[in-house]
């Protein structure tokens, strides 16, 4: 492989391929650049027919020389201003007028923002519960069912480059030996990496195109019927509106098993809360039924009309201690979120990048502040050394306006300490439960589910008795701290549910229903009878 870079005249000059056969691309590039080097090098491949495999080396090595020059540039200002100031060309002063002027804009500007999205928030729930409720829903419910197909046909067409690139490899694996080499192979799985890369690049890209068009169409559309003006319902475009029956995606959601109760907690002035508990997948609360564009699905309205309210539902989900959708439960997730364009609040993504930059932090301050030293019966032990990561008993929250029944996901981190049946209540799961309800009654939560059983599926250690003695413990441990509740302040946690894994015996569900009447009292009326 050879590869030259070099500048003339702001003239990037990149080489490749490998001999004998090299391709060399001259392009006038302006340092600073804010252009994206995997965009200029797609339109660089198209202006010059060069082939499609050669994308990714023609993006890395377009982004390395970007890069460099562009820190070039910035470390040449750096020394000419250092040298005006050194030279007396520059009054101190003037350097500490500028920056106080640019400071106050940018305070200016937060607090413009703040204000917006304060406005935005207040004239979105006005509509709501107004006439124009009816559009509004309306608009929103076909965004979802336009990027539900967008991301359906990403998924089906993913699925089809892999089916067909296993086919060619298996192919290959076949004529090694006859008419390929190792070489021939390692090539092909190389290009096949290559090909997906762009594949995915395209689909996110096209996909970001449509999220961006819905959130500014949506934003005018919400300040302009404030304003009572005539405004003309926003279209999904023609491009991405799939026609036939790829236009519907229906979510199939299994029966649930499900009991209700009221009950009155307090030691003086009680408070009725309701109690609920249900089998069911968690990701299950998150799904719209169906995406069809001409039936609204009533879980949209209450979700829409109670999101810039003192009543919001959050829900607690179990995972591991990295801030990703890679995996599990996680990768589920962000599939249900990417379904339809989150309007309001940053995306999933944005949101996780966020708590990922706040990690180091958080790990840093438990360096700096370790827990004392404690005796046993060994004697005095320091405490365990501090993990690079979040830890069982910590969740981070991300918000929501897209799915279903939830506007708040705790994300609570567990381990493998959970599958023992001897955890007590002063595990850190149980702990982190405590400091959920903390947040969600200082966060106008109203109603919270919660796993009970402290886990997403069902497994083998999950005995009727082991069943039992952990909802026993998740049980008494929630009465306490909704007890608690009434001195942290905040809303008044109305409802709360409690999941079990979907999978679970009729048998195994009555038992933990017959359970929770008993633990929490549930209030009888008192029938008397006149003689």
């Amino acid at each position: 492989m050879v590869a030259a870079m070099r500048i003339e005249d702001c003239m990037c000059e990149v080489t490749l391929g490998s001999e004998p056969r090299t391709i060399t691309v001259r392009v006038p590039i302006a340092i600073p650049s804010n252009i994206c080097h995997v965009e200029l090098a797609h339109r660089l491949l198209q202006h010059h027919n060069i082939p499609i495999n050669l994308h990714s080396e023609l993006s890395d090595k377009l982004q390395a020389f970007i890069q460099d020059k562009t820190e070039e540039h910035y470390r040449q200002q750096d020394k000419n201003a250092i040298q005006s100031l050194r030279d007396g060309k520059v009054s101190i002063k003037e350097i500490a007028s500028a920056w106080t002027r640019k400071y106050s804009q940018v305070s200016k500007q937060q607090e413009d923002e703040g204000c917006e999205n304060e406005m935005f928030a207040t004239m979105y729930h006005s509509l709501v519960h107004s006439p124009t409720a009816v559009n509004l829903l309306g608009i929103e419910h076909s965004y979802a069912g336009a990027m539900s197909s967008l991301v359906a046909q990403r998924e089906a067409a993913v699925e089809e480059m892999m089916d067909r690139q296993k086919e060619e490899v298996n192919k290959a694996l076949d004529d090694v030996g006859v008419h390929l080499t190792d070489a021939d192979v390692t090539n092909l799985s190389q290009r096949h990496t290559r090909d997906s890369e762009l594949m995915e690049e395209q689909w996110s890209s096209t996909i970001s195109v449509v999220k961006e068009e819905q959130k500014k169409e949506f934003k005018n559309f919400v300040m302009e019927s404030f304003a009572g003006k005539e405004v003309t319902t926003p279209v999904t475009p023609k491009d991405f509106i799939v026609t036939g029956t790829d236009a519907v995606i229906v979510e199939a959601n299994e029966p649930m098993l499900e009991e209700s109760f009221t009950i009155h907690l307090g030691a003086q002035m009680k408070q009725m809360h309701n109690l609920r508990l249900l089998s069911a997948d968690a990701l299950q609360l998150c799904k719209y039924a169906s995406h069809e564009v001409s039936d609204i699905p009533p879980q949209r309205i209450q979700t829409s009309m109670s999101l810039y309210s003192h009543n919001l539902n959050g829900l607690v989900l179990l995972v591991d201690y990295r801030v990703s959708t890679y995996s599990g439960i996680k990768q589920e997730f962000g599939r249900v979120c990417r379904r339809s364009t989150e309007l309001h609040f940053p995306d999933l993504e944005e949101q996780l990048e966020s708590i990922r930059n706040l990690v180091p932090h958080v790990v840093q301050w438990r360096t700096e502040h370790p827990p004392p030293k404690y005796d046993t019966d060994e004697g005095s032990q320091a405490p365990p050394p501090v993990p690079d990561h979040l830890k069982a008993g910590d969740f981070y929250i991300t918000r929501h306006s897209n799915l279903a029944d939830v506007h708040v996901v705790f994300h609570m981190i567990v381990d493998d300490t959970l599958r023992s049946g001897d955890i007590n209540s002063r595990h850190p799961v149980i702990l982190g439960l405590r400091n959920v309800l903390k947040i969600a009654c200082l966060g106008d939560i109203t109603t919270l589910t919660i796993p009970l059983l402290l886990t997403n599926s069902v497994s083998e250690e999950m005995t009727m008795s082991w069943c039992q003695k952990r909802a026993e413990l998740v049980y008494k441990c929630i009465k306490g701290f909704m007890m608690e509740t009434t001195s942290w302040g905040g809303a008044e946690m109305k409802n709360m549910q409690f999941l079990v894994p979907k999978g679970i015996s009729e048998d195994l569900f009555q038992h933990l229903a017959a359970m929770l009447p008993n633990i929490f009292r549930v209030s009888n009326p008192l029938v008397v009878k006149s003689s």
